[in-house]
């Protein structure tokens, strides 16, 4: 659209605009009664009529006053919501986008049709009608039109923060450290901008309430996953598993969503392609934690930050201590209420916010209402848990937590209804119970990060709907149990290990052919000569497998001399005859590979392939002929040498390029950051 277009496309939107809100009865010509085809201006004496029927009931008088309040609460909200959106349209210049303005147009439309505006040959607006049983109708296709102008919602926020800042006193630069304690304000929740949000999260469903609130119980400016967001709403069955949308693609649709409605914001690295972490506005935040008191599902401190023990909703979190030291023979006051309060049998949620020693913060709630309750019996009493996330959620591994002893994981053994347990990132815990077996019901195991993780127990057979493991930078585990071939509902496997063959009872790729439903498996090989035609053979039977990742521990020797170990390797025989052939598959990633040319790996194999990424190792050559894949992503490859027309030629779909301290590879047209993207895609 050109600019004169939008000038005038916007024009006209804001005439438009103006005829509704002028359409509009006022407070004192409001009917009270349901009529849809009764014109504005015929209104008042339908009302006298009413009121004269009804004047020997007091209860009729007062019925017909709550529901004229009511009319005129609804209307006074339509007209906010049109003058806001004609504020917000003048302060435009274009549309750039033909789309945007091509739904905008179909909003009002539709908008006019119920009011039942009829327009002359000069444009002008004539006998309207409005029926006020459409009023919530109106209002919710308003809200779709400020949703699809990008800078309504910035301009909005904006708006708010000068507002915040201009009532409180504050200057520049410390109207940030206000927001937490927004909530405490009398005149935030008669701001517009609250008003927005409050409307926003009632409109909402289920699913999208449920994620909004996880983002907003974290702590301020926290950058959530949306692998954390997709376990926790399968732990607490919010999300499942249908024929159109699987969790994790119900979890995206809704955090774009959110995205384009300015409630939070991606938290991502220039070179990253796709999202995969968002955070909260500040301002947002606060409007929400006011919103979820309020509705009475969590409760907060004089700082906005989630209280200790919060028992709303049958949901409780570990909370860091500020400023206070503490150990198992002094019990933290805060949260003291709280407590006292907390019904193990009941709880539903158990979630670290931010505590770094969640034993010794179970031990203290344990002991709360007696100082001789023990933390395995007390936990032993959640028989009702379905999430129990003790881990690091924290995008960050330096975040570091540890406890002193594994003895409170004994507790686990009673929690039949667990649907996620998350241990990530936890230090000091070497081996899990052999009682683990007995959480017949868990979808979803996280053990990531768990360096001292020396062992997984057979026991972890018994888990036969778990349908997530990640045993991810679980450095210390020497082998997998061959039980997991028992998990025949695994969808994703990350972490598994392939070690030296001589190693008995080692579980192979051989014992995974049975789980036919893993969509995402990543290993991690100790020996160079992986993968062998077994492997290979293994991995073709995968069927359902659509993202693989291989990263090799890379041996000095290798590292060294990598031709030579090449030309003596058994590898390089015994896989020449063999290829990684795997129908369904779309995403491979290859880490440090020990050898120059992977010769099992072959373009023609990989029908699907649609992303290609290789980083580090002594990879330098691909296979020749071409392709599927759009993106390419090489880093960190000092001994691959090619240059930007070699790629196009073997890669001629490609739309995303990133490229990474890899100079041999030259000529591309990439940026400051070593991406290249193809503008038409």
């Amino acid at each position: 659209m050109s600019s004169f277009e939008g000038t005038l496309f916007l024009k006209e939107t804001v005439t438009t605009i103006t005829n509704l809100i002028t359409s509009l009865p006022s407070a004192e010509t409001t009917p009270t009664s349901d009529t849809n085809t009764t014109d504005t201006t015929t209104a008042p004496a339908a009302n006298e009529n009413s009121s004269s029927e009804l004047g020997t009931s007091t209860g009729n008088n007062l019925a017909d006053k709550s529901d004229r309040q009511d009319d005129t609460q609804q209307l006074e909200k339509l007209r906010n919501n049109l003058n806001q959106i004609k504020e917000s349209l003048i302060q435009l210049q274009m549309f750039e986008e033909s789309d945007l303005a091509k739904q905008l147009r179909t909003h009002l439309r539709k908008l006019e049709a119920k009011f039942g505006t009829v327009r002359d040959k000069n444009e002008q607006t004539i006998s309207p009608k409005v029926p006020l049983s459409d009023l919530p109708y109106i209002n919710k296709e308003l809200m779709k039109i400020k949703y699809q102008i990008p800078s309504i919602r910035k301009l909005s926020m904006t708006s708010s923060k000068a507002h915040s800042q201009a009532s409180s006193g504050s200057n520049e630069g410390s109207s940030v450290q206000e927001l937490p304690k927004l909530h405490k304000s009398e005149r935030f929740p008669k701001s517009s901008f609250y008003i927005e949000i409050k409307d926003i999260f009632d409109g909402l469903n289920k699913e999208e309430a449920f994620i909004l609130s996880c983002i907003a119980v974290l702590t301020e400016g926290a950058v959530v996953k949306r692998r954390l967001l997709t376990y926790w709403g399968i732990g607490e069955d919010c999300l499942k598993d249908s024929e159109s949308e699987t969790p994790e693609e119900i979890v995206d649709r809704i955090l774009l969503k959110f995205k384009e409605m300015g409630l939070i914001e991606p938290a991502m690295n220039k070179r990253k392609q796709e999202v995969r972490s968002y955070k909260m506005d500040p301002l947002v935040r606060s409007a929400l934690n006011k919103i979820f008191q309020e509705k009475n599902m969590f409760d907060y401190d004089p700082n906005g930050n989630m209280v200790e023990n919060s028992a709303r909703n049958n949901k409780t979190f570990l909370v860091k201590d500020e400023g206070k030291a503490y150990d198992d023979k002094s019990p933290s006051q805060q949260g003291d209420q709280q407590s006292s309060n907390l019904d193990p049998e009941k709880l539903f949620t158990l979630f670290n916010v931010n505590e770094l020693s969640p034993d010794a913060k179970l031990i203290r709630l344990a002991r709360k209402k007696s100082k001789d309750v023990n933390v395995v019996d007390w936990l032993s009493k959640m028989k009702s848990l379905k999430v129990l996330y003790l881990g690091r959620w924290q995008k960050s591994a330096s975040y570091h937590i540890e406890v002193k002893s594994i003895e409170f994981l004994k507790g686990l053994k009673s929690m039949e209804e667990l649907k996620f347990l998350s241990l990530q990132g936890i230090s000091r815990i070497k081996e899990l119970p052999r009682s683990i077996g007995m959480l017949t019901n868990l979808l979803v195991l996280d053990l990531k990060d768990c360096y001292n993780l020396e062992l997984l127990p057979e026991e972890i057979s018994s888990l036969t709907k778990l349908r997530y493991l990640d045993i991810s930078n679980c450095y210390l585990l020497g082998n997998m149990p061959k039980e997991l071939s028992l998990l025949t509902k695994l969808q994703v496997l990350k972490g598994f290990i392939i070690g030296h063959s001589k190693t008995r009872n080692l579980g192979s790729l051989e014992d995974l052919k049975k789980l036919q439903n893993l969509k995402k498996l990543t290993i991690i090989a100790t020996r160079n000569e992986f993968p062998t035609p077994t492997d290979l053979g293994a991995l073709k039977e995968l069927k359902a497998l659509q993202k693989l990742t291989i990263a090799w521990g890379v041996q000095q020797k290798i590292a060294q001399e990598p031709e030579k170990a090449r030309k003596s390797s058994k590898h390089e025989k015994a896989t020449e005859s063999s290829v990684l052939k795997m129908d369904e598959l779309k995403k491979l990633d290859l880490q440090c590979f020990p050898y120059s040319t992977p010769t099992w790996l072959k373009p023609a194999d990989l029908p699907k392939l649609e992303k290609l990424y290789i980083r580090g190792g002594n990879f330098t050559t691909l296979e020749k002929g071409t392709w599927k894949a759009k993106a390419l992503r090489l880093k960190y490859l000092s001994g691959m040498k090619t240059n930007w027309r070699e790629l196009k030629e073997l890669f001629p779909k490609l739309a995303y390029l990133e490229r990474v301290k890899c100079p041999g590879i030259t000529l591309c047209p990439c940026d400051e950051n070593g991406v290249w993207q193809n503008p038409k895609a």
